[in-house]
């Protein structure tokens, strides 16, 4: 045993280890406390004995602890201080639930008025029963506003505000009270077919103001459902069909009885025969605005002819082909359709007399896979031009007078032959006025005239930039993106970057990064760019040496 320090002359053990556990010298403290038990009985030992739990609480030494309060017991059962120790040591030690018990022990054990702690002894008792019983939980849905709680609502899916139906009759109040929460029927996420009698209620909820409705053919809604879903509902506005399989009857016979509808949509893997896509249009022809069909079956100028509705209302377009090599009467197509201001057409086989100039407030035109061989002339008013994957567009320079819309933002030419000089004659005036936003012209054989600003259009305004694919030297690479210094999305995918140019593009700011495909490029410059905050997208290159080199090939035949 240690002597005592000078300051210490004269102390017994249990005044030396408060000493010490005032100055938190724990270690010191539980020394002298074990000193005070060895030598002493009765009362002072049930002290020296707490003191000493207390000690070794303070070193987490519980086991240690739990063993004298249970001596203090033993010591002394009809005072409060064994078991207040005691409890305390096992709520630290995590066991709520005996501690209870003790204190409850303990209560049995000391009699009313003969020991002052047993007040203490009562209040921890009743502190360890609430933290134990079943909190009264308020219903957040019945105790704030109405709108506020609506706000809630609009969060959960259709799925799952039919199932909070069923958890209380206020929820249930709730719900069926606000018709705005029903204005969508939305079965995307429903698990089996959907019946009458849930339709019926859906739509009695909205007080039949249902103005969207979103179906997936695996609701399984029929000819009859869809049928009383237009005809019962007069403010319905957008129709949309998902999933997989083909549409059909169900929508061209059902949607003759809407009053108001102007959008429809049939995506994902819902295919529909060129047939329905003419039923439905001249059932819409004086409401429709908008109508998305993504996979059509069949030519869109099927024989015998038959022309498309008058469709004078309709501004947005959106045809994709389910297969290729599938024609596309364009001359009809504009003829009907002359107000229309975006216009997709995808996997298509255009005309070669394939003419938008029609279309005089077009603003977006997407003609990716329509396998056209020349630039069709464009109007003033467009500000998206998507050419992607037309192999076979090439245009010469010296027969063919470019047009340079002033407004375009987008402009997108992957997987095309178009040569570095129509680009630039394409975007001249966008760049020059500073609406040119987004700039995607990678996968293609560049050709290379000299500097950097002969070949490419430069700009201040472009935020996004494609050069995935381009065969260019890293130095080339880094000239090309310091034309456009507000560049924050980057793609050079499949390129000859390394670390260095990666270091470099994070530097000016690029905040977002794609990578695919750069065999240069080593994990720790990908990270060392996440750690800058920049997002990342990178996959480690595929073995296949020679796919590279058989793209490139491909692109110079035109194949």
């Amino acid at each position: 045993m240690a002597p005592p320090a000078a300051d210490e002359e004269g102390m017994g053990p249990l005044e030396r280890g408060r000493r010490r556990y005032q100055q938190k010298d724990y270690s010191g403290s539980l020394s002298a406390f074990t000193e005070a038990v060895n030598m002493s009985s009765g009362y002072m030992k049930l002290t020296a004995l707490d003191h000493r739990a207390a000690a070794q609480e303070k070193l987490e030494q519980f086991q240690p602890a739990l063993s004298d309060a249970k001596k203090m017991i033993d010591l002394k059962p009809e005072l409060s201080k064994g078991y207040l120790r005691c409890g305390k040591v096992l709520q630290l030690k995590g066991n709520p639930q005996l501690a209870l018990k003790i204190y409850e022990r303990g209560l049995g054990k000391v009699k009313v008025g003969t020991d002052e702690e047993r007040t203490m002894l009562q209040k921890m008792y009743n502190k360890a029963k609430r933290a134990l019983a079943p909190k009264k939980v308020l219903d957040p849905l019945v105790f704030l506003p109405l709108e506020l709680a609506e706000m809630v609502c609009r969060y959960l899916t259709m799925r799952d505000r039919v199932i909070c139906l069923a958890v209380s009759k206020p929820w249930k109040r709730l719900l069926e009270s606000s018709h705005k929460l029903w204005t969508t029927l939305d079965t995307t996420y429903a698990k089996k077919s959907m019946n009458h009698k849930s339709l019926k209620a859906h739509l009695k909820r909205s007080n039949y103001t249902l103005d969207h409705a979103i179906i997936t053919l695996r609701a399984g809604l029929d000819l009859q459902k869809m049928t009383y879903i237009t005809s019962s509902c007069k403010n319905l506005r957008r129709l949309e069909i998902r999933g997989s399989g083909v549409i059909g009857e169900s929508l061209t016979k059902s949607v003759p009885y809407s009053h108001s509808l102007n959008a429809v949509s049939v995506s994902g893997s819902c295919a529909i025969t060129s047939s329905a896509v003419h039923e439905t249009l001249a059932s819409l022809r004086r409401t429709i605005t908008e109508a998305y069909f993504l996979c059509v079956k069949g030519s869109l100028h099927p024989n015998p002819p038959r022309d498309l509705p008058q469709l004078d209302c309709l501004k947005i377009l959106h045809f994709k082909a389910a297969g290729t090599g599938t024609g596309l009467d364009t001359n009809r197509l504009m003829q009907a359709t002359p107000n229309l201001e975006a216009v997709a057409l995808n996997h298509w086989v255009l005309g070669p007399n394939f003419d938008v100039s029609l279309w005089p407030r077009l603003q977006h035109l997407d003609l990716t896979d329509t396998q056209i061989t020349l630039l069709p002339a464009l109007p003033s008013t467009l500000k998206h031009l998507i050419l992607n994957n037309n192999r076979h567009l090439r245009v010469d320079i010296g027969d063919h007078q470019f047009p340079s819309p002033p407004l375009l933002e987008t402009f997108a030419c992957t997987g095309t032959t178009l040569n570095n000089s129509v680009i630039k004659d394409i975007t001249r005036e966008s760049s020059k006025r500073g609406n040119l936003k987004t700039l995607l012209i990678g996968d293609r054989v560049a050709d290379w005239r000299g500097r950097v600003e002969d070949d490419y259009p430069a700009s201040e305004t472009v935020e996004e930039l494609s050069l995935a694919s381009l065969w260019e030297q890293e130095h080339k690479l880094i000239q090309i993106v310091n034309l456009y210094p507000n560049v924050r999305k980057l793609d050079i995918s499949s390129t000859k970057a390394t670390g260095v140019a990666v270091k470099y593009f994070v530097q000016m700011g690029v905040q977002y990064l794609k990578l695919n495909e750069c065999s240069e490029v080593g994990i720790d410059a990908v990270e060392w760019a996440r750690g800058q905050g920049v997002a990342v997208e990178f996959n480690f290159p595929s073995r296949s040496g020679n796919a590279r080199g058989y793209r490139d090939s491909a692109l110079a035949t035109g194949y």
